[in-house]
């Protein structure tokens, strides 16, 4: 009896804090993001890998769907929003947790300006893939931003 009582009390201690996700807006996708971790620094670095890894695929994917003006400005975005993400890690990495943020909130950002662009143009329906992808990385980006506001 007391050894269950023990075990019982060690998988509730585990289990609280274990999931860094847990008040997430984007709980799932940022569950599948951090691969398991659940200590803040590690699921946000493993969740901006994953980030800059989509990045790559959105703007290669963009690329595919011919010359419109709205996709240069997509893939310009795209350029920017990668280079945000590899500031951010070496930010993590220096424990400098203002620029952290206003790095993955450039990030999020540049995802937004490249669905305006689309929206703008009336070629939404042209590219509506893309911006389905968009959506994702857009909350991928906010998944971020709350995993570095778990950072101590």
């Amino acid at each position: 009896m007391v050894l269950l009582f023990v075990a019982a009390a060690v998988l509730a201690g585990q289990a609280d804090g274990a999931d860094i996700c847990e008040k997430a807006e984007y709980g799932s996708l940022c569950r599948s993001s951090v691969k398991g971790a659940t200590e803040p620094a590690a699921g946000l670095q493993a969740a901006i890998e994953h980030l800059i890894s989509e990045t790559k695929h959105a703007k290669e994917s963009s690329m595919k769907l011919g010359v419109m003006k709205c996709l240069d400005v997509c893939k310009q975005n795209y350029n920017d929003a990668i280079t945000d993400l590899q500031k951010s890690v070496q930010y993590l990495t220096k424990n400098d947790k203002p620029s952290l943020k206003i790095s993955l909130s450039a990030a999020l950002t540049d995802y937004v300006t490249c669905d305006d662009a689309v929206m703008e143009s009336g070629n939404s329906k042209k590219v509506g893939d893309l911006m389905s992808v968009d959506v994702v990385l857009r909350h991928m980006a906010a998944n971020c931003l709350h995993l570095a506001s778990l950072l101590k």
